[in-house]
């Protein structure tokens, strides 16, 4: 099922964002839930219904040898932001599973890294039938605003059972 296993991600960052360390609290959090995205060390900038923004900074256990950021890392920050914004933006009666990812690496990514996803939460999830494919975009830009990384993750999208 969903990577979030625990209550409604947008309410638990609301109430946490707003203490010092809070933002740093609710990444290792979300992290935690899924342990592969721990070693990213990344922190959620921002998350509301409709978009998520995350970022990592470049560090030895993220680099490859040409002393860039691994791509597996690039990948990993696009679906924890992508994961973010699909829980925070899917209706309470629907579900999303990822299927997969098309990936364009368009230039070198070093330094601190950015992934962002913005998505219209009223519209995106609504298809003429489920279950259905989504894809939600992800742009990975380098500090100084230029994308490295562009992605489009595919989602497949069912109905909860009803209980």
């Amino acid at each position: 099922g969903n990577t979030m296993a625990f209550g409604n991600v947008l309410k638990i960052y609301n109430s946490l964002k707003t203490y010092p360390c809070g933002k740093t609290l609710f990444s290792y959090f979300f992290a935690y839930n899924a342990p592969y995205f721990l070693n990213l060390r990344a922190t959620v900038n921002d998350l509301q219904s409709g978009h998520a923004s995350v970022s990592m900074k470049q560090r030895w256990a993220v680099q490859n040898h040409i002393k860039t950021v691994h791509a597996i890392a690039v990948c990993n920050l696009i679906e924890m932001t992508m994961g973010l914004v699909a829980e925070a933006s899917i209706p309470h009666n629907l579900r999303w599973l990822p299927m997969g990812m098309d990936v364009n690496y368009l230039k070198k990514a070093s330094g601190r890294l950015t992934a962002s996803s913005s998505i219209d939460p009223s519209t995106f999830f609504a298809l003429p039938n489920y279950p259905g494919e989504v894809r939600v975009p992800v742009e990975v830009t380098n500090s100084e605003g230029i994308i490295v990384t562009k992605a489009d993750v595919k989602l497949w999208i069912s109905k909860k059972p009803t209980k």
